[in-house]
């Protein structure tokens, strides 16, 4: 029994995270005044055929494609007419399942159940505000770590400072990614993001599935320390069925119907496969044809059923230059854009060297580079964290900033940021241990030993 409930424990503590982001949200009745929540509902009322719109624009009349997101709306108008809190819980059970699907997909992916339930604690707390607050209290275990590793190793050993430099790193993630709250959770239309998440997360965690339980491993290099091959011993693959790869193509349909942002799905499958691939595992490739081939379809039909020219307000959200670049860099090396609060700081004299914001900024600069080269030890897992992130958020920085944009890449970033703040837990603890003692040599020969010719 104790085993068992062992083996379920993650899944419990994923889902006290879901329980922790439903609990939190909470409803006004202006929710439903919010100009593009009023507007939805008014043609909801006017249409009165929720299946209409999958032929056609959405409410708000803006050129995009939103039939089940909008199913979403329909039916809260038809559960809870004009109570907001209805529609506030909606959001929430939306948020919550969100969460719940990451855990099952991490623990697809990782076979780590611990780590993915890690991951679904650190997504739930971007949509608190108790995430930042910890984010920042993380960045103070980098002086422990320093005095407890000098203390313990002196100069002669100085993993310390990468564990140190890991909290740094990890603590500016936790603190300085998007608040996901207020737009998520209380913001009636931000449900468009979280529903394409929802059905996003259930195709990534199929295919992964898929992959971990049926897929063939690549030999690794034999050592002399294997046992010899036996029956007993020799690898064997558990079949998966075929209906998981299917249940993802219908999970990457309904989420190019939720929000278009779900045009980067396929890419994140491709993305899996070569997580995959890194770890030994062979993909069966032929599944990623299918998925691109959803993607093709779902842009010739939507070529044929909404206009062709760009609406008004597609025309005031794009945006292009060093803004685009600059919000990308926001995935890829965020501790790089402290260069630019240096080189401010700094262009102010001597006396910015006085100022903590100059080695604010610097200890950012310098703790993030050097958690990113720490992460090289768990490279295929912190690098697929990485890499899903800036996939999910690559079409979305060439509009303005909006923060539900930032739902699936932060879902995806979570990995990243568990990783990170796993490894910095070994490192801290390995600071913390006693140097390990250098045997004596070997006399040669040996007291006692025969002499040798």
């Amino acid at each position: 029994m104790a085993l068992v409930m062992r083996g379920w424990a993650p899944f419990f503590v994923a889902a006290l995270a879901c329980l922790a982001v439903f609990g939190a949200h909470r409803s006004f009745p202006g929710m439903l005044q919010d100009s593009d929540t009023a507007e939805i509902l008014k043609a909801i009322q006017t249409r009165q055929n929720p299946w209409s719109w999958f032929g056609g624009d959405w409410p708000l009349a803006n050129h995009f494609y939103r039939p089940v997101s909008t199913l979403s709306f329909e039916l809260d108008h038809a559960l809870y007419g004009g109570d907001a809190a209805g529609y506030a819980r909606t959001n929430a059970l939306l948020a919550a399942l969100c969460i719940g699907l990451l855990y099952a997909f991490l623990r697809e992916l990782t076979e780590k159940p611990w780590l993915a339930a890690l991951g679904a604690w650190i997504f739930a707390l971007w949509h608190l505000p108790l995430g930042a607050e910890l984010g920042r209290a993380l960045l103070w275990l980098a002086i422990p770590t320093v005095i407890v590793g000098w203390m313990r190793h002196g100069w002669s050993g100085r993993a310390y400072l990468g564990a140190a430099a890991l909290w740094i790193g990890m603590g500016y993630e936790l603190s300085e990614r998007v608040a996901l709250g207020p737009r998520i959770l209380a913001w009636l239309p931000g449900r468009t993001a979280s529903v394409m998440t929802v059905f996003a997360l259930l195709a990534l965690m199929a295919y992964a599935r898929y992959e971990r339980l049926g897929a063939g491993r690549l030999p690794k290099p034999p050592s002399p320390l294997d046992p010899p091959a036996t029956k007993s011993t020799r690898q064997t693959v558990r079949g998966a069925s075929a209906l998981w790869p299917v249940l993802a193509a219908l999970a990457t349909a309904f989420a190019l119907g939720s929000y278009e942002q779900a045009v980067m799905l396929p890419a994140l499958l491709l993305g899996v496969a070569l997580s995959f691939r890194m770890r030994g595992v062979r993909p069966r490739w032929g599944w990623q044809a299918l998925f691109w081939g959803l993607l093709a379809g779902y842009l010739v039909f939507r070529s044929q059923i909404l206009p062709a020219e760009v609406s008004t307000y597609q025309e005031q959200q794009l945006r292009q230059g060093l803004t685009v670049l600059l919000d990308l860099s926001r995935y890829a090396f965020p501790w790089a854009l402290a260069l630019s609060s240096i080189w401010i700081d700094l262009s102010l004299g001597w006396i910015s060297l006085l100022t903590p914001g100059l080695w604010s900024a610097v200890l950012r600069f310098g703790g993030g580079a050097l958690a990113y080269v720490q992460l090289r030890k768990e490279a295929a897992l912190a690098f697929t964290g990485w890499a899903l992130s800036i996939l999910a958020f690559l079409p979305m920085a060439w509009l303005k900033p909006f923060d539900h944009y930032h739902y699936l890449p932060m879902a995806m970033r979570s990995l990243f940021v568990a990783v990170g703040l796993t490894l910095a837990v070994r490192m801290t603890l390995s600071a913390a241990s006693p140097p390990t003692r250098q045997a004596p040599p070997r006399r040669d020969p040996a007291p006692g030993s025969l002499p040798h010719p």
